[in-house]
């Protein structure tokens, strides 16, 4: 009876009905100070595994993830068919070791057949504004890598140039309502780069 329970949360979780954290101990080894996507594709799939029992059919992601603490990298994890977005976070840095955490999105990626996103093109614009209003002047530059997903929590990073720097910022939706995404925008303490 615990077997069929089991089995059915896994199914559920790998179809995106649950939401997944894994604790703080899937780690990997830096090189270059950042992880490799490769590498922290990897660990998402032992660390899923490790967490609902069922270890998901590929996890691919965005970019490496870099050696900070409150970095994030976007990831798809496929389970069943089905397309899973899912955001891991560097947790701690202790030297080489990067201890993250992986979250899997609420909902199953549709594939564009009705999933919502804030253009990246206006996510830049929105985020330009804001800083201005915040600063009382514009950065030089502001660009999105991609969209936004019009999802509470959802983030994504951007970069901003000013006086000759570059900064990463975070983008997060902290509202989405009747099709409005209102964002926050979060530059980095230190310049990248």
């Amino acid at each position: 009876m615990r077997k069929s329970g089991r089995s059915r949360i896994a199914i559920r979780a790998a179809a995106g009905a649950l939401v997944v954290l894994c604790a703080a101990g899937c780690s990997a080894s830096v090189g270059s100070k950042a992880v490799s996507k490769e590498e922290v594709a990897k660990q998402a799939k032992a660390g899923l595994s490790k967490e609902v029992g069922r270890e998901p059919d590929s996890v691919t992601c965005e970019h490496d993830l870099k050696a900070k603490v409150g970095e994030t990298v976007r990831c798809t994890l496929t389970a069943d068919g089905k397309k899973q977005g899912m955001t891991v976070t560097a947790k701690s840095v202790d030297g080489d070791n990067v201890k993250m955490d992986f979250k899997v999105d609420d909902a199953p990626d549709d594939g564009g057949s009705g999933a919502k996103a804030v253009d990246k093109a206006e996510v830049a614009r929105q985020g330009k504004a804001a800083l201005a209003a915040q600063v009382g002047q514009e950065p030089d530059t502001f660009t999105c890598p991609e969209d936004l997903p019009a999802r509470v929590n959802a983030e994504v990073r951007c970069q901003l140039g000013a006086g000759g720097k570059q900064y990463g910022v975070t983008a997060t939706a902290t509202s989405v309502v009747g099709g409005q995404v209102k964002m926050n925008f979060k530059v980095d303490d230190a310049p990248s780069g």
